[in-house]
């Protein structure tokens, strides 16, 4: 019940800071322009909960475990595995949205026009890999994944030595491919989600963004 309780908590907040855009109609598709791509950074660099959410859920499960271990349990050790997070949450940010903008790319999550658990849970965890073109049609989402494997792989590199970017950072970039399959199946359920918890309605009504472009829990030690 305890662990269930702590995955649901983040889950919950998340949702509530989360706009999920109605399924994508190809008719009526409009692309992001420069401002709103802009405006939505901003937001997930800050301006939304996500990025907090995330990054202190990432530092409290890494002190538990004590990864790093040169980092101790102590309170300088949490305050280096919250900037961590927040270091690495940037840099997958400022990465995904940028390349997502020279790629005329989308990266909002649209919800499934489909229904069911198993075929809306199928459509979350695809969507991890895809992405609307300026088209409109579907194409590999090269942005968020090179976004999720550069900010592991940095995060990995000021980290204490013997964390090798290439060894764990890519292992927690696969993690945090994961990872963001789960927060897609949060943002897909996220209706659900807020008649479970029952929180408060929002004046903010969040970014709506694909992946939310914040991490998980899994750290460079390896966690979307």
């Amino acid at each position: 019940m305890l662990l269930f309780a702590l995955l649901l908590a983040p889950c919950s907040l998340i949702a509530q800071s989360l706009t999920v855009n109605a399924p994508f109609d190809p008719a009526h598709y409009q692309p992001l322009d420069g401002p709103q791509r802009f405006h939505r950074w901003m937001m997930e660099d800050g301006g939304s909960a996500a990025i907090h959410v995330q990054s202190l859920t990432s530092a409290t499960y890494l002190q538990f475990i004590a990864d790093p271990s040169a980092w101790n349990r102590s309170a300088g050790g949490f305050a280096r595995r919250l900037g961590s997070g927040y270091g690495a949450n940037l840099i997958q940010n400022s990465v995904h949205e940028s390349l997502a903008a020279a790629a005329g790319s989308d990266p909002r999550y649209f919800a499934c026009a489909c229904s069911g658990f198993f075929h809306r849970s199928g459509y979350a965890l695809k969507m991890t890999f895809l992405t609307h073109a300026r088209s409109g049609r579907l194409t590999l989402d090269l942005p968020q994944l090179a976004g999720i494997y550069s900010s592991s792989m940095a995060e990995a590199g000021w980290w204490p030595h013997h964390y090798s970017a290439l060894t764990q950072g890519v292992q927690t970039g696969h993690i945090q491919v994961g990872l963001t399959g789960a927060i897609h199946l949060t943002q897909e359920f996220s209706p659900e989600f807020k008649r479970l918890v029952r929180w408060p309605k929002a004046g903010n009504k969040g970014i709506g963004n694909k992946g939310t472009g914040n991490r998980g829990t899994g750290g460079a030690g390896g966690v979307q």
